[in-house]
């Protein structure tokens, strides 16, 4: 007997442009049932016909995450929120900082970001400057276009991260890499070392590509697996999974 065809839980619905003064937001429907967040010809968000994440790096983050005992979570920058929302599935008290509201918009209308995770409007470094939370976890996926906010990466981030964490708490970024000679995440990762916090740096082959900076309680990680499976592109994914190795900083 077939199988009866299961109806897609993201529809197109309605509005798939959204104004914003950080670069227009155009929601990409297609007739698989993906979704995808294009903004500044960055890929922001891509999901299946049921809301899982098509992005390797959410994924391997999660994977990573997920080793861990964190209960709160401290999440800059939300995109379509798919990360958010599977850390909320674990039970986890998701609180999610972006400077775009526009980007809160469209994640709850379009892709299913559950109303109990908490959204706060806002610059991602003034928020953890300012906060007198302790977070478990602190997720940085904060992108204009594909370019990470330059202040984002400079000292006064690596001192707040450190501030809004527990002692027993891990940090995991999200950096884009252009190029083998890229070194962003190295030098990232040489900033939390000089604030005292180990670091582990997840990286895959390629050029172009996602590399994870994990700082503070990581010891004993181990490679990230593919958890939450999605209905299309599951061999590239679990390809390029598989395909991502620690790795030791590089220096200039």
């Amino acid at each position: 007997m077939p199988r009866a065809r299961q109806k897609p839980l993201l529809k197109s619905r309605g509005k798939t442009r959204y104004a914003s003064k950080w670069g227009a937001i155009k929601l990409l429907y297609r007739k698989s049932g993906t979704l995808t967040y294009v903004q500044r010809g960055g890929n922001q968000s891509a999901v299946d016909r049921n809301g899982v994440s098509l992005d390797t790096y959410v994924h391997a983050i999660y994977g990573l995450a997920r080793q861990k005992p964190a209960k709160t979570v401290l999440m800059i920058g939300c995109g379509g929120g798919t990360l958010g929302k599977m850390m909320s599935k674990d039970d986890k008290h998701v609180t999610i900082v972006d400077i775009d509201k526009a980007s809160f918009k469209l994640a709850r209308a379009h892709f299913g970001l559950p109303k109990s995770i908490r959204c706060h409007v806002g610059d991602g470094l003034a928020f953890m400057q300012a906060t007198r939370r302790r977070f478990d976890a602190v997720i940085v996926d904060a992108f204009i276009g594909e370019k990470i906010p330059a202040h984002m990466t400079g000292d006064d981030f690596c001192k707040a991260a450190r501030r809004c964490l527990k002692p027993r708490g891990c940090l995991f970024m999200n950096v884009c890499l252009n190029d083998k000679a890229d070194l962003t995440a190295d030098n990232l990762a040489g900033r939390f070392t000089a604030t005292g916090w180990t670091t582990k740096i997840l990286d895959q082959r390629g050029t172009a590509r996602n590399a994870i900076v994990a700082a503070g309680n990581v010891k004993g990680l181990r490679k990230p697996r593919l958890v939450h499976v999605p209905q299309t592109e599951v061999a590239r994914i679990r390809r390029e999974l598989g395909g991502m190795r620690f790795r030791r900083r590089r220096a200039r």
